[in-house]
């Protein structure tokens, strides 16, 4: 099993949404007003910063997460190819077991 992280800007979650359903993801946690600093730049969610982060939790077979993390790229490179610069999306894996 893999446990899927997706760290976005909060305005991507909707497409994000639809992405994992259209690969068959239909369990998953989404943590909201999230503030950091990454590649993008620090994430204030303020008046004069509005821009917050989500987080996107999933625990997947190993072939989902691949599956997952593929369309993930695509949306990505896609972005980076119409926009020209990094976007808000970072997509982690990690190796995951379940206990209880």
């Amino acid at each position: 099993m893999k446990m899927l992280i997706i760290v976005a800007r909060e305005s991507m979650l909707n497409e994000l949404e639809e992405l994992l359903h259209d690969n068959g993801i239909n369990a998953y946690t989404i943590l909201t007003n999230v503030k950091g600093k990454g590649i993008t730049g620090r994430v204030h969610g303020t008046f004069y910063h509005p821009d917050i982060n989500s987080i996107i939790f999933s625990v997947l077979s190993s072939e989902l997460a691949e599956k997952a993390v593929g369309a993930l790229t695509a949306l990505h490179t896609r972005c980076l190819t119409s926009y020209g610069q990094a976007i808000p999306l970072k997509v982690f894996t990690f190796p995951c077991e379940e206990h209880v």
